[in-house]
């Protein structure tokens, strides 16, 4: 019998998931962490599928998929899988949405042997909040199960995360990736077709995404990204050619949209790490150059100073945009941190 057969990688997470599952042991809570679109929802939503599903015993893969609490659960329809997440309009997850959790928790369930919660974005929970989620932590009725999930436990309160072990997502292989995406998305077979070079650009974007790489084959988001990439490129030629007068007219020149800035600048860091890595090894792991020759060429023009300079220069603005600083100042003021004027 095999659980958990349609989750991509994660195998670590997976075999805790299927022993604790099969040997009904079961923790009260678990906390999911990782990078948004690496599986996590998808992970708690098929263990809540895995412990309610009615074929356990007579089927070959865990869940069926195809009992009706499978069915239910995978279209969101169960009235005893709850998920909890940010709304579209706020930046943390308040005290409100764990009153709603500790006034539910003791009605039974109605259809399933348990009552699962998934709190999407949890790290977003507001101190408050996490202080009032700690008794349904801590003696919640024997039929509730929390899935936590998060892209950094570290915002958890100690707390919080004492009470229920953290489950780590995996980053899955650039060939995992790309055979998922082939056999899944009509799409993805039909930009590796038209350009395979867009194609392997979006594998080594999504860094073992899954979730962010469905995203991008969608075209109009794809281009979006692509640019933003294009747009670091440029400004790592220029810098790593002996006349970088033109760097302050492609930074300057980026746009004025906060958020299409701080993805253009996160570009940069990711080739920046590259760059660094290769000064010091020619076997260093890449997450932005696909020419790993090039790369290495390009690291030649740069001292490990200049480069561990710039990318301090980055992450000082990225955190003065995520403050609301003005854009063109903080561009100007992130040229100056590098030296570059």
């Amino acid at each position: 019998m095999s659980y958990f057969e349609k989750i991509i990688g994660n195998h670590a997470l997976k075999e805790r998931l299927t022993r604790d599952i099969r040997n009904n042991s079961l923790s009260h809570a678990y906390i999911i962490e990782g990078p948004r679109g690496s599986g996590r929802h998808t992970i708690a939503l098929t263990a809540a599928s895995a412990i309610a599903c009615l074929n356990n015993d007579t089927s070959d893969t865990v869940p069926c998929g195809k009992c009706i609490n499978c069915r239910k659960i995978a279209e969101g329809h169960s009235p005893d899988v709850k998920i909890i997440s940010l709304e579209e309009d706020k930046s943390t997850i308040g005290i409100e949405a764990i009153r709603e959790i500790k006034n539910d928790i003791y009605i039974a369930p109605n259809d399933l042997k348990v009552k699962v919660y998934i709190i999407d974005d949890a790290d977003k929970l507001t101190v408050q909040a996490q202080n009032a989620f700690l008794l349904s932590l801590e003696e919640p009725p024997h039929y509730v199960l929390f899935f936590i999930i998060c892209e950094n436990s570290s915002l958890l309160l100690e707390t919080v995360k004492s009470r229920a072990p953290i489950l780590r997502t995996e980053r899955i292989s650039d060939r995992e990736l790309e055979r998922y995406l082939l056999s899944q998305d009509k799409r993805a077979v039909e930009l590796r077709d038209q350009s395979s070079d867009d194609f392997k650009t979006l594998i080594r974007i999504s860094a073992g995404s899954i979730g962010y790489a469905l995203e991008l084959l969608d075209s109009r988001r794809r281009k979006a990204v692509f640019d933003c990439r294009r747009v670091a490129t440029d400004i790592i030629s220029i810098l790593s050619s002996p006349n970088r007068s033109k760097v302050f007219e492609t930074v300057v020149s980026m746009g004025s949209k906060r958020q299409e800035i701080s993805r253009q600048i996160v570009f940069l860091q990711y080739a920046i790490r590259d760059l660094i890595l290769l000064k010091k090894s020619d076997e260093a792991s890449l997450c932005f150059f696909e020419d790993r020759e090039n790369a290495a060429e390009l690291a030649t023009h740069f001292t490990s100073k200049q480069l561990i300079d710039l990318y301090d220069a980055t992450v000082t603005a990225l955190e003065d945009l995520e403050h609301n600083t003005n854009v063109r100042l903080t561009l100007i003021s992130m040229m100056q941190n590098a030296n570059l004027i």
